[in-house]
């Protein structure tokens, strides 16, 4: 937004005795407190911008933009309660705001409600037919979904404007993976890494689709591309070390699994596969306390019942 400032003319000499008395300087207006708020969340500096959009709504409590904005803030700092809040009032306010409702719904994909925020960037999507992030946003959460179908469609839809967008292949990619489509993936994954070769989670994912291929050799090189491009990137230890695991290289397995765990110790798949190491090198006592572990860490029924069955032949019951 411009904003106008109206110009000052100097007044003209006072022919009476009287003072002078010097205009105070206007407060700052609805539109300034905004501005403010969205250059201090430029910064990070989100107690600053929060401030400073409440301003912006005491002032002009009728006007959207800043509840967008102050959303925003809130979901950066991860409160998305208020910030979901602040998005349903901006809503409420201008029904036709396509941003607060992609931002809304990228909040509830955050919390892992797709129907919500696939029914948001429907919203955002129909107010702006021709916003790629939108109709990317909406394929993650169809990929998530498991509608693999619509996902890929939304990601070709993307790939057909934005022939270049190296996000929208490495989406389209795991949705291939997802469906066993290994070469489609593998192809999408090599577009991925040529317009972005610098990105560790494209190596990462060509990485899986070379695992489920079992080409171990492959998928190695390429977790090693992805951690040397980022060494915090858990999952590429943990899928590194599956990969040494097959190979037979179990000292290796246990270097990069002990290391996602030091970095991510609530990790429950992370002790899984250390244990499935420690057994295969007989140590069982050690895999049997990983397997406990990873079951104390994990909610999900399945996973749990795999590592009873691990457990089972360990003679652990």
């Amino acid at each position: 937004f411009l904003l106008l400032i109206p110009a000052c003319q100097p007044t003209s000499p006072s022919l009476s005795t009287a003072p002078v008395v010097t205009p105070a300087p206007a407060a700052m207006d609805a539109q300034t407190y905004n501005d403010k708020g969205l250059e201090c969340a430029s910064k990070g500096d989100y107690a600053c911008a929060l401030a400073d959009y409440q301003q912006a709504i005491q002032l002009k409590p009728d006007w959207a933009e800043p509840y967008d904005n102050r959303g925003l803030a809130y979901a950066a700092q991860g409160d998305y309660e208020r910030a979901l809040a602040d998005w349903d009032h901006a809503i409420q306010l201008q029904p036709d705001y396509a941003d607060a409702f992609l931002n809304r719904g990228l909040a509830y994909y955050k919390k892992n409600d797709y129907e919500r925020a696939i029914a948001d960037y429907n919203q955002a999507i129909r107010l702006q037919p021709n916003d790629y992030e939108a109709i990317y946003l909406r394929g993650r959460a169809y990929s998530d979904q498991g509608n693999y179908e619509r996902a890929i469609a939304d990601f070709d839809r993307v790939i057909q404007s934005l022939p270049d967008n190296a996000f929208a292949y490495s989406a389209r990619g795991i949705a291939y993976r997802r469906t066993g489509d290994l070469d489609r993936a593998l192809a999408d994954d090599d577009r991925a890494i040529q317009l972005r070769p610098n990105d560790p989670e494209a190596y990462y994912n060509r990485g899986n689709v070379y695992s489920d291929k079992h080409d171990w050799e492959h998928a190695i090189a390429d977790y090693d591309q992805a951690l040397q491009l980022n060494s915090k990137l858990v999952s590429a230890y943990i899928n590194r070390g599956i990969a040494y695991t097959n190979q037979g290289d179990l000292d290796r397995a246990l270097a990069d699994l002990d290391q996602a765990i030091t970095l991510q110790p609530d990790r429950a798949e992370a002790y899984y596969n250390r244990g499935i190491a420690y057994a295969l090198k007989k140590e069982n006592l050690k895999a049997i306390f990983d397997f406990q572990r990873s079951i104390e860490l994990s909610h999900d029924p399945e996973f749990i019942k795999k590592v009873d069955e691990q457990m089972n032949s360990l003679g652990a019951h």
